[in-house]
This record gives C-alpha cells, sequence and structure tokens, in this order.
C-alpha cells in the first residue's frame, strides 16, 4: 500500500509510519513542523515529507492517516475524505495490530506508555521476538517503534482520548487504570467506564484475554460492570477497598526509600511470591510495571522470571525522566492528570532539598473537573510556576485560569506559586530563581521541556563563568 500522513512529526505518528515503512509499505508524509534531524530521518528511507498540506500530496495513496491534531478542514483529509480513504491514526493502528498473529493493547487513563514499553522488555529479556508501537522513546533506544521480522508478539500503546481503542481486538488487552481524563470527548467518568465495559466485552468475545488492574477511582465502577466476566485476569494492590476477593496478581509497595525507590511484593493466585526493586522510581512507576508482569504471566510467561528482568527497565524518555544540568536536576513528564503530578512530586521530593513544578495547565475540561486535586498536588512542590492555560480550542469557562490557579494552591499551603502571561516570561524567571541542589520538574510537552532545558542551561553555565 501508499500510505500518506497528515502530520507524520507527531511522536504517535512517526512511530505507526515507522511501523508501517519497516513493514514494507510505501509512505510518505507531511507536517508543517518537522525539523531537520526529522526531515534527515525520512530521507534516509526513501520516505517523502512536504512541508506543505495541500491536496496533491495525497494523489496515489491508498490510505490516508490524520492525527487528532488534524481539522476536518485540512486540504490533505478534506481530500481524503472525500475519496474515503482517510482514517485516524487510532483507526489504523487497530487495523494493522489486529492483523498480528498476537497483538497486545496496553490501555487506561495512565501509564499506558510506560507499561506497553516494560511489557515488551520483558517479553524480549525472556528470548522473544517483539516488535511495539509507542507514542514515546524508551530511554536507551532511537525510535519509539520497533517492528522485528516474524514477531511473536506486538505490543501497542492504544489511545482511548478519541475512542479508536474501540476498533482493536487483541489477544491480550489490558486496562491499567480507570480514571476521570479525556473529558472534552467523554464528559465524565461514567462514560468513561462505559468505552471500557464496551471494550472488555468485545475483546472476551473475540475469545480473547483480558487483564484489568484495579486503580484508579472508577476500578471499582468497572468491576461492577463486569462482575459476570470469571474470565478477566484481575491485579489488585493488598489492602485495597476491592470486591475482588481472589485477584490473579497482588502486590503490596513499600514506601519510596531515600532515592525514591519501591520494592514491590508480588503474589499469585497459586501463593507465590517475588520481590521487585524496579529502576523506575515512584509508586506509579511501580503500579505500572506490575500491569507489565501480569500481562507477562498471561503470555505463559512465570512470574519470578518476568520479575527478575524488571530491575535493567529504565522507562521511557520524557516521563519524568531526571537529568543533571550543572548544580541542579531537571524532571521532564509528559503529564497534567492529578494522580500523575501527585506521584511525581513525592518521589522526586526523596531526591532534592528543594522540588520546583512547572505546571502547563490543558483544557478548561480537565482543569475544571480536577481543580482541587490538581492545587492540592501541586502544593506538595516547594514552588509552583504556571504556564498561561492551553484551552486545546474549547470555550472559556469561568473562574478557570492559571492566576485562580496559583491564589488556589497558596490558599492550600504556604508555598511561592506564580501564573505567567506568557512562556517567554516564566522562562525567564525560573532560569534566574532556580538555585544550587533545587530539582525543577516539568510538567508539559517536548517543545516545552527543550527551552526549560536550554534556560537552565544557559543560566547554570552563566553562573559558573561568573
Amino acid at each position: 500500500m501508499r500510505v500518506h500522513f497528515v502530520g507524520i512529526a507527531g511522536a504517535g505518528m512517526h512511530s505507526l509510519a515507522l511501523y508501517l515503512s519497516e513493514l514494507g509499505h510505501e509512505v510518505s508524509g507531511s507536517d508543517v513542523c518537522i525539523d531537520e534531524s526529522r526531515r534527515a530521518f525520512w530521507a534516509d528511507r526513501g520516505v517523502t515529507v512536504y512541508d506543505s498540506q495541500v491536496a496533491e500530496n495525497i494523489a496515489g495513496a491508498d490510505l490516508v492517516v490524520y492525527s487528532s491534531a488534524i481539522r476536518r478542514s485540512n486540504p490533505e483529509r478534506a481530500a481524503a475524505e472525500a475519496l474515503g480513504i482517510a482514517q485516524s491514526r487510532g483507526e489504523v493502528l487497530a487495523r494493522f495490530a489486529n492483523a498480528h498473529p498476537f497483538s497486545i493493547a496496553v490501555c487506561g487513563t495512565h501509564g499506558k506508555g510506560t507499561t506497553a514499553a516494560a511489557i515488551s522488555f520483558i517479553l524480549s529479556m525472556l528470548g522473544h521476538r517483539v516488535s511495539h508501537i509507542l507514542g514515546a522513546v524508551p530511554i536507551g533506544e532511537r525510535e519509539p517503534c520497533v517492528c522485528v521480522p516474524g514477531a511473536e508478539f506486538l505490543v501497542s500503546e492504544v489511545d482511548e482520548s478519541d475512542k479508536t481503542h474501540l476498533h482493536h481486538v487483541p489477544k491480550v488487552l489490558l486496562i491499567n487504570n480507570v480514571e476521570a481524563d479525556h473529558l472534552d470527548v467523554y464528559g465524565d467518568l461514567e462514560s468513561i467506564v462505559d468505552s471500557f465495559e464496551v471494550h472488555v466485552r468485545r475483546v472476551l468475545a473475540a475469545g480473547a484475554a483480558v487483564v484489568i488492574h484495579y486503580a484508579g477511582v472508577g476500578a471499582g465502577l468497572l468491576y461492577e460492570r463486569l462482575a459476570d466476566c470469571s474470565s478477566i485476569y484481575w491485579i489488585v494492590p493488598d489492602g485495597a477497598d476491592s470486591p475482588v476477593r481472589a485477584p490473579d496478581l497482588a502486590y503490596e509497595i513499600a514506601e519510596p526509600d531515600g532515592s525514591g525507590h519501591c520494592r514491590v511484593t508480588l503474589r499469585d493466585c497459586g501463593g507465590d511470591i517475588c520481590q521487585l526493586l524496579p529502576a523506575l522510581c515512584g509508586r506509579a512507576n511501580a503500579q505500572n510495571l506490575v500491569s507489565a508482569i501480569g500481562v507477562a504471566i498471561v503470555c505463559g510467561m512465570e512470574m519470578k522470571q518476568a520479575a527478575s528482568v524488571l530491575p535493567r527497565y529504565r522507562g521511557l524518555c520524557d516521563r519524568c525522566e531526571v537529568q543533571r544540568i550543572g548544580d541542579v536536576l531537571l524532571a521532564t513528564d509528559y503529564a497534567s492528570h492529578p494522580t500523575c503530578v501527585e506521584n511525581d512530586i513525592a518521589w522526586l521530593r526523596k531526591r532534592a532539598k528543594r522540588v520546583i513544578a512547572v505546571y502547563h495547565p490543558y483544557r478548561y475540561s480537565l482543569m475544571s473537573h480536577h481543580w482541587d486535586a490538581l492545587c492540592h498536588a501541586l502544593a506538595a512542590a516547594d514552588g509552583v510556576y504556571l504556564f498561561p492555560l492551553d484551552s486545546g480550542g474549547e470555550p472559556v469557562v469561568a473562574g478557570i485560569s492559571s492566576e485562580a490557579m496559583a491564589a488556589g494552591i497558596c490558599a492550600i499551603r504556604e508555598r511561592s506559586a506564580r501564573a505567567f502571561d506568557s512562556c517567554e516570561a516564566l522562562y525567564d524567571v525560573l532560569s534566574r530563581d532556580v538555585e544550587s541542589d533545587d530539582l525543577v520538574v516539568v510538567f508539559s510537552g517536548g517543545e516545552v521541556f527543550a527551552k526549560v532545558r536550554e534556560r537552565l542551561e544557559a543560566a547554570r553555565s552563566a553562573k559558573n563563568r561568573a
């Protein structure tokens, strides 16, 4: 097939385009924001990437894939829809993943990438041929996609934000957690639970396996909906107020040690027990790794074998990845949900005397629903810097702003919380304010991460010269 990608520079689009290219399909793409390194990457593979997006670019294409950021008015998408050859990224991922003999789909409102990469790592380390399609790059690798000829398993990070997860009918489905997210699409928690219930029942009806981690505020509601499904593999934390009386995999997470690592004790349904001390820090990451072990068990691996290789798994780039910049530490975290923010600040506090949180508020629907939880989560930092709120195209909600969030944080705890009317203003003040041995954690995305790194490097170098 000839497959054209509208918005090929996006992380998820890049990963899927690379997978199809490696399978032997003829790939082309377009993006108005592609950088020179990515352009060279595709040129080396004989892939044409256009700077502009015009209808002529799709000539001869059998399939045109568009990302969630591409509007219907886009000339390439509009022309493809008129020809009946347009599909969203999520639909195309499902199409090719479903065609694999043994596909593993990783869903859940957060932690999908870390968990999917951990599943791929376990299976690979235990001697299996594994392909994966992720939205981020595993630390130590160059690309978010690996396409292994004759792969026994294909692991996919599956996004539920646009409901395209419902197209996936894998051999193993994991629901990693259930929380209120993507509220611009779903509206409320019940609607998210509805979609997961539909997905689970569809996969079970196809004769596949389902693994559900009893985590997140919606886990109990999902269990009630699926109580009649006896074949589900349940993962449940010890001490949880859970109606799952005989979980297939139970676990206990100890408090983080001085560097933020959490020791995990696992117990399978046969009573076997093993210990895991992950290389990744934090409680949320420990939970993600437990999910990965559960999937590995369902795929035929032994619990102790799966746990034995995970101390070598290093996680994903920019998923609370910590690096040193002179005399300060920088953590970059592609996260906005309060559960992630709270978890990550908690373990990062073990690493530094002062934690500075830089947060990018996104979408009125998410901010308004999680307002109190976000203010409390951010108030755990010693200082908070807030970017201007990005509406994501949503209509303004009165009373929801970065300035109001700063006031809310200060009302909870006597903290320095500041809102800025421009990104540049925040970068300037942050780079001046950071002190030796501080840890700065940035909750945002790639372009912001790069800019904060650049400003901190310049500021620390200037300090050293002085």
